[in-house]
């Protein structure tokens, strides 16, 4: 088995850059367990910040530096969200704790057509997501891992090539404990071309079972168990904001990144969606809950960030906020209008949006809409709804009903002629709204056709007009 390695040194550096591109001076992520600096931006190298240093000797170094504190939980998130790109063009993928992910390429060498073409490809995907990478191969994913730490950023058909690299590579790229690299040290071993070197037995006597077991995988004799990776059925995205948001407006640019992603995740997979959950994580009170929905099923960024400004505009934070979460659950098949301009049908897109935005800035509670039920009486068959997403009525009236219709019927008071008639309606009898009339169609001397009816007292009365 041959396994390509990817290893992502600074992914949340690289999240911080795409949101702040205005931000250039010198950036660290410190580590707050060890107060050291864990990710350094490339002006922070510049001015000679080391990874490791303790955060006095950064700010005496550059005052002027700005400090991120590292976030476990945001990075996992993002390697989620690789894992899920590069799920298009691989299937076998592992995803390693902390910033890694490792491809088998047996099935995928076969699948390209050879090896450059799939690297060429996965760099491509990987550069449009703008991160920071290093690569390396190996027949293990353990060995592959430390040559991508050693940042080799090489591949070979043949994964014994592998071994000439690995012998070269230091203690310190390796998954070996601090303690167990500072005994082997002592010894005079510095490089795992040492360490294989060794007899088993003599290492059995001074380690444990879990160094046995990675020298093992080093050696290319046994691959330690793993868990293949498989997209989530819905989308989530949790993100950690570099510093603390006291205005909702100013949330936008942030909820921008995972929104993106929800987008390019319904498109791919022909789905959209009416509803997005957000959680907003604040520092001091409880998280709060933005729902927001639109008048249709869609996948368009820039309608949902339009949606989605409406309601942050009427926002109102109890403190600032540190960590956005979005789920997307309510999912169906995209199924696009798509109507010429010869088409009689009626498009509501237009339609949909305006009720999308009705709905982000009065809340779902006070948008009502229209719905046609069962009822042979027009003054009831129109009556109002709350519920925005329910589907339209597909039937149409039976009978010469107009497209105006009065909110009461007004006494006739004009000559008529009549072209059509009568229609009776006889129903209602079982509640209070009774209805006997017979209806017609008349037209007047200025030839405007109305929709006119008789009662039972042989009253005439005007329900309606004809377009």
């Amino acid at each position: 088995m041959h396994w390509l390695y990817l290893h992502f040194p600074r992914l949340q550096l690289d999240q911080f850059e795409q949101l702040h591109p205005e931000q250039t001076g010198p950036t660290v992520i410190i580590d707050t367990t060890s107060n050291t600096v864990r990710q350094r931006s490339k002006a922070a190298a510049t001015c000679g910040i080391k990874p490791g240093m303790g955060l006095a000797e950064v700010t005496a170094i550059n005052a002027q530096t700005w400090i991120i504190e590292y976030s476990a939980s945001s990075e996992s998130s993002q390697l989620e969200q690789l894992a899920t790109t590069l799920y298009h063009i691989a299937s076998d993928i592992v995803c390693v704790a902390g910033n890694g992910i490792a491809i088998n390429l047996g099935p995928l060498i076969r699948y390209y057509q050879g090896l450059d073409n799939f690297m060429a490809l996965c760099r491509r995907t990987l550069l449009a997501e703008r991160v920071h990478f290093h690569y390396g191969f190996g027949a293990t994913i353990d060995i592959a891992q430390v040559l991508a730490r050693s940042k080799i950023n090489r591949t070979e058909a043949d994964p014994k090539h592998a071994n000439q690299y690995l012998s070269q590579c230091s203690l310190q790229v390796s998954e070996l404990s601090p303690k167990d690299t500072e005994q082997l040290n002592r010894s005079g071993i510095r490089t795992l071309g040492q360490l294989i070197q060794l007899p088993l037995e003599e290492i059995g006597k001074r380690f444990n079972n879990e160094v046995i077991t990675y020298l093992l995988a080093l050696k290319g004799v046994k691959q330690p168990p793993y868990n293949l990776f498989h997209p989530r059925k819905v989308f989530r995205q949790f993100l950690e904001l570099p510093y603390a948001v006291e205005s909702a407006p100013r949330l936008s640019r942030y909820i921008a990144m995972p929104l993106a992603n929800n987008c390019q995740y319904l498109q791919k997979r022909n789905l959209a969606t009416d509803t997005l959950h957000f959680d907003l994580h604040q520092r001091e009170h409880e998280n709060i809950e933005l729902v927001v929905n639109a008048g249709t099923p869609h996948h368009h960024l820039s309608e949902w960030q339009l949606l989605i400004d409406l309601k942050l505009e009427q926002l109102k934070l109890d403190s600032p906020v540190i960590a956005i979460a979005l789920t997307c659950d309510r999912l169906v098949e995209f199924a696009p209008e798509n109507l010429s301009l010869l088409q009689s049908n009626y498009s509501r897109h237009a339609e949909n949006m305006l009720l999308g935005k009705l709905l982000a800035r009065l809340g779902s509670e006070n948008v009502k809409t229209l719905q046609q039920v069962n009822e042979h009486r027009l003054d009831y068959a129109v009556q109002e709804a709350y519920s925005p997403h329910q589907e339209r009525p597909g039937g149409e009236l039976s009978g010469q009903q107009p497209a105006w219709l009065l909110s009461r019927p007004q006494p006739l008071t004009e000559q008529t002629q009549i072209l059509y008639g009568p229609e009776r309606i006889h129903t209602g009898w079982w509640d209070d709204h009774s209805v006997k009339r017979d209806y017609f169609m008349a037209v007047t001397p200025h030839g405007q056709r109305l929709w006119v009816f008789r009662d039972e007292q042989q009253h005439w009365y005007v329900h309606g007009y004809f377009g």
